[in-house]
């Protein structure tokens, strides 16, 4: 699971990107996410930068995380995690999203994303909500990318486990 978080505010001004040689930004499409970070992390392949780092995204709030970590994107006020997710005891085909003092609520459907005519992940959208319905929602989006299952396993052995089921 890869998290790209994006702010309202733009911090960069104040902070420069030890984490990229000079003259390299890190603005990565969203195949590019899926099939070259979050698919090399779940094999355990290594990755070329630390830019993508390992958080429990979900135990933090959105203000925990530190200004300085925003400043990736094109309007430089992104940041990417990756998380491992907690399914729901009573529903395991539901993920919690809760931190302490809030949640994420998902906005629409989930969007496929493809690489030519395949398709190898999924895009959902979130917003933070505060726990007290005064506090309304913050100034904060969440882009959840997930793997396709057909992307990670090869096609002949997805076939085969379906028929075994």
């Amino acid at each position: 699971m890869a998290a790209a978080l994006v702010s309202d505010d733009s911090f960069l001004d104040e902070y420069e990107d030890k984490a990229l040689p000079i003259g390299y930004r890190f603005v990565p499409r969203d195949h590019e996410l899926i099939s070259f970070y979050l698919f090399n992390k779940i094999k355990g392949f290594q990755l070329p930068s630390d830019v993508v780092k390992n958080i429990d995204f979900y135990y933090l709030d959105p203000f925990h995380f530190s200004p300085c970590e925003f400043k990736h994107g094109r309007k430089n006020n992104e940041a990417y995690y990756f998380t491992k997710t907690k399914e729901i005891r009573s529903k395991m085909d539901r993920i919690e999203r809760h931190t302490r003092n809030g949640y994420w609520k998902s906005c629409g459907k989930a969007e496929e994303i493809k690489h030519g005519d395949r398709i190898i992940g999924l895009k959902r959208l979130f917003v933070f909500h505060w726990r007290i319905p005064e506090l309304g929602f913050g100034n904060w989006v969440m882009h959840e990318f997930s793997l396709h299952p057909a992307f990670l396993i090869p096609r002949p052995l997805l076939d085969e486990n379906i028929k075994a089921k």
